[in-house]
């Protein structure tokens, strides 16, 4: 029997952007949203799951690359079950399955009891899939995958990643098929990645760091470089890279501007800085490319060969005390969101 359509939705409603990500959070509110009518191409899926990324985090600050009109709900992917479809194969197709789901529009996202979606941004889940996986199955499993295809299809012998121990970073340990150097901050992190399998990890808060990957990168002949935290960190590393490197940045974990680039090493090594942004990618592939790709990712998470560590499930009504304490804590793993 199908569920009916709801007219109203509960959902952490956004009503102002705020520089401090605290009072960003402290500024959501719990509502009742009406559930838009969906149009062709579009379904309705009940979420059971949505997590908060730092992508997320960078809305709530005003300081992601693509914003959303005000008021409006907040995250960018979840899970849940399709119960209604606006019309279209694809999504007459999804109708009852479980499916993850991404937002890129400018409408209401997924931390609300109910989110429309385009058919076109849903992936069929394996049924041996836990909720908690599925939550998270887009924007770090599929960045990692993204990233580590560049290596690939640049045919670089050797990779560097500026954020070896966050989710995306251990995920990448496993998935690598070449050589990859992880910077991390701690030395606790350096143990806890070579417990993971990491070979090569640095230490960024060394004295030595930059003498040690200028040498290891020449070692490994690592030609390309994933950046999460921008900042001087982006030069840094483009100079201790060999000629006709390319960093790829994709994140902005310092939350400053690219710096540090050496002219030099632009002008007469060949050296690039370019950005990674996981939708343009994903658009860059046909749909039945991405859900083979989701397939991968899906077998490996089902396997437990990655994963995405959840250190609390929250209802709407803890959400706001809940993300806060994410905030302060974010090493522990990934908050959950489920209304």
């Amino acid at each position: 029997m199908a569920e009916p359509i709801p007219q109203q939705t509960r959902a952490l409603l956004l009503e102002q952007y705020n520089e401090d990500v605290l009072e960003a959070i402290d500024s959501l509110k719990v509502v009742d949203r009406p559930v838009p009518s969906l149009q062709r191409g579009q379904v309705l899926v009940k979420i059971d799951a949505a997590p908060c990324n730092p992508s997320d985090l960078l809305l709530l600050q005003a300081k992601y690359g693509s914003l959303k009109t005000l008021p409006s709900v907040p995250g960018w992917e979840g899970t849940g079950k399709v119960i209604a479809s606006g019309g279209g194969l694809l999504g007459a197709w999804l109708k009852g399955k479980r499916v993850a789901c991404g937002l890129n529009d400018d409408r209401d996202g997924t931390w609300a009891e109910y989110f429309v979606a385009n058919a076109t941004d849903c992936v069929p889940l394996n049924r041996r899939l836990p909720i908690d996986q599925a939550a998270s199955l887009i924007v770090n499993p599929m960045s990692a995958m993204g990233l580590l295809d560049l290596a690939a299809q640049g045919k670089h012998q050797a990779a560097v990643h500026t954020a070896g121990a966050s989710q995306l970073g251990r995920m990448m340990i496993a998935m690598a098929d070449r050589p990859l150097i992880n910077i991390v901050r701690r030395k606790a992190q350096v143990e806890l990645l070579h417990s993971l399998g990491a070979k090569y990890v640095l230490n960024s808060s060394d004295g030595d760091f930059v003498e040690k990957l200028q040498e290891m990168c020449k070692r490994l002949k690592a030609t390309i470089a994933f950046d999460a935290v921008a900042g001087s960190m982006t030069g840094t590393v483009l100079s201790a890279m060999p000629p006709k490197s390319t960093v790829y940045v994709y994140g902005a974990l310092s939350e400053r501007p690219c710096g540090n680039i050496d002219p030099v090493g632009l002008l007469f090594h060949e050296k690039k800085v370019e950005g990674f942004y996981l939708a343009t990618w994903l658009r860059s592939r046909n749909r039945l490319k991405v859900f083979g790709i989701a397939r991968r990712l899906q077998k490996m998470l089902v396997e437990g060969r990655i994963e995405t560590r959840i250190q609390r499930r929250l209802s709407l009504d803890e959400a706001v005390d809940g993300l806060k304490q994410y905030v302060r804590n974010m090493t522990d793993g990934k908050v959950l969101i489920t209304p």
